[in-house]
């Protein structure tokens, strides 16, 4: 009975409530991230932290390279239930461990000639390591399909369990005398594979594997996803560009300073992550104007939210720095700043980027993901050499300024958004108001 109760309140949940999940969720694994980032940064120093994420940033950043836009057109057919979700499912799920194998044969060739200013060891873990591309591929259409499914629960769990393990791990070889690049990668990559086949053996077994119309899923699929492609690529070349150059122009130990600054401006994603997991399957459901409406509603009320949050984190930031990872980290400062305001600029963007796609247009943030992305390109070659890694962020703040700026203009030109839908308003907080006062309700009808 009990479970029964629980069961009914999660699907009673409103989209406030599914948010606010996953704020929590987020938060969550914003802290075992830090803490692992801790173990990491004290005991490996930067050169150290900067080899181990040389050798584990390619699984997924040559996954989500190739993913054809599938998970993206999964949520959004699934939410217009036209078709059948199984068949949807499965086939993304067969054309994803294909696209995953290939993303291993790619990077076994890339790898050593991008790496080649790294030790042997090092090259051949993060070469060994590509086995988990098709983990990564699978994992995102699990969580595309969760989503579509408002199974917010369950998108959760598989989230911070694999974080919470490789924090187990690293406490273990703390314990036990073995904090190394190496072994420490493991426990970063290991623990993304149970949950991964139990999450794929829970939706198998509600779909089953046996479904028909395979290849009228996959014309679906591909046909919303290669529209949505570019996005899925400027999007992950977005996040990992940057490392991905700083690892060939510049030195191990400048990389560990730069992901540690990288990775603890992102708590910053902690609020777009929790809101566009929600928006875009909820506004896929809607009318054009609905969908927009809700999309500029949500987005400023979090553009508030977001920048007061990140000018705290501005002004402690040395604090912040030199408390978690130690006096070694120090000259990281001025660059954790700059990507404090790059990752609020970077948010908000994306929260717009949802009324595009889920209105059925994923073409516009395609153009304006993979034109910013060039640019990002540009700009970085030609800022590291000069600034290091402070050319590298104030690389993607331009960018990320560049790239809003397209949105605003899109969004004004095209689509007649008058200046009024950017401003907030009192009647947006007496919405918010009201939706909290129905999420109570709702908890408190479903107990």
């Amino acid at each position: 009975m009990a479970i029964t109760n629980l069961m009914k309140q999660r699907r009673n949940w409103g989209s406030l409530g599914n948010v606010v999940q996953i704020f929590a969720s987020n938060v969550f694994i914003l802290g075992l991230n830090v803490l692992t980032g801790i173990i990491i940064a004290r005991f490996l120093g930067p050169e150290g932290r900067g080899e181990q994420a040389a050798m584990i940033m390619w699984p997924r950043f040559l996954a989500y390279s190739l993913t054809l836009g599938i998970p993206a057109a999964l949520v959004y057919y699934m939410k217009k239930k036209d078709g059948n979700q199984g068949s949807l499912y499965v086939t993304a799920l067969y054309m994803c461990v294909l696209l995953g194998c290939a993303a291993m044969g790619i990077g076994a060739v890339i790898i050593p000639y991008w790496m080649k200013g790294y030790s042997d060891e090092v090259i051949e873990f993060a070469v060994w390591a590509l086995v988990m591309s098709p983990i990564a591929m699978i994992g995102t259409v699990n969580t595309a399909a969760l989503q579509s499914r408002e199974e917010y629960h369950l998108y959760n769990f598989m989230r911070y369990i694999p974080v919470l393990g490789t924090l187990i791990l690293l406490c273990v070889l703390v314990v036990t005398g073995h904090v190394t690049p190496f072994f420490t990668s493991v426990a970063y990559l290991f623990p993304v594979i149970p949950i991964a086949v139990w999450t794929t053996y829970k939706l198998i077994s509600h779909y089953k594997m046996k479904q028909k119309n395979k290849i009228e899923s996959g014309k679906k699929l591909l046909g919303y996803g290669i529209r949505s492609y570019g996005t899925d690529v400027a999007g992950t070349f977005s996040g990992y560009i940057d490392q991905i150059l700083v690892v060939g122009l510049l030195s191990p130990s400048s990389l560990g300073l730069y992901v540690v600054s990288l990775n603890l401006a992102k708590m910053l994603n902690t609020i777009q992550g929790a809101i566009t997991s929600v928006l875009f399957p909820k506004a896929s459901g809607l009318q054009q104007a609905e969908a927009l409406s809700l999309t500029f509603k949500v987005t400023r009320i979090s553009t508030v939210v977001t920048f007061v949050v990140g000018a705290v984190v501005y002004v402690v930031a040395p604090y912040l720095l030199i408390l978690l990872y130690g006096k070694s980290f120090l000259e990281a400062v001025t660059v954790f700043r700059i990507l404090i305001f790059q990752t609020a600029v970077t948010s908000i963007s994306w929260i717009l980027a949802q009324g595009f796609m889920s209105i059925g247009k994923p073409g516009s943030v395609t153009i304006i993901r993979i034109t910013t992305l060039g640019m990002n390109i540009i700009l970085m070659n030609l800022f590291i050499p000069l600034l290091g890694i402070q050319g590298a962020a104030i690389s993607l703040l331009a960018t990320s300024l560049i790239e809003i700026t397209v949105i605003f203009l899109i969004y004004t030109l095209k689509h007649k958004v008058t200046f009024q839908h950017w401003i907030i308003s009192k009647s947006d907080f007496l919405w918010l108001l009201d939706r909290i006062r129905k999420q109570k309700a709702r908890s408190r009808e479903s107990t």
